[in-house]
């Protein structure tokens, strides 16, 4: 019984960290999407696909628009955006400046 109560109350504790987005079919309906770069940051997979909506947070950064799967994603977003965002490919080539005259 205390494993059971255990394990409910893990759930129940869990629960609300979870991400905000209604359903999984409702993400794979069809329609446009975009990427929630907050829920890939922290490997939140079920909500990574955002299925695009007039009611869907949204924010502009550096002119592009950014999408997410709910109000919460989107407000750490605009605290911290290039947390989120991709890194730019660094330049693997080098040129190397020669020491001798």
């Amino acid at each position: 019984m205390k494993q059971f109560l255990n394990i409910t109350l893990t759930a129940l504790v869990m629960l609300p960290a979870g991400c905000a987005t209604p359903s999984r079919d409702t993400a794979q309906n069809s329609g446009p999407t975009e990427t929630c770069h907050v829920c890939k940051f922290n490997y939140d997979l079920a909500c990574v696909c955002v299925r695009l909506k007039d009611s869907t947070p949204r924010t502009e950064y550096q002119g592009i628009t950014y999408y997410f799967c709910s109000d919460d994603c989107r407000a750490e977003f605009v605290k911290q955006p290039d947390r989120y965002l991709p890194k730019p490919a660094q330049n693997i080539h080098r040129v190397l400046r020669s020491t001798s005259p």
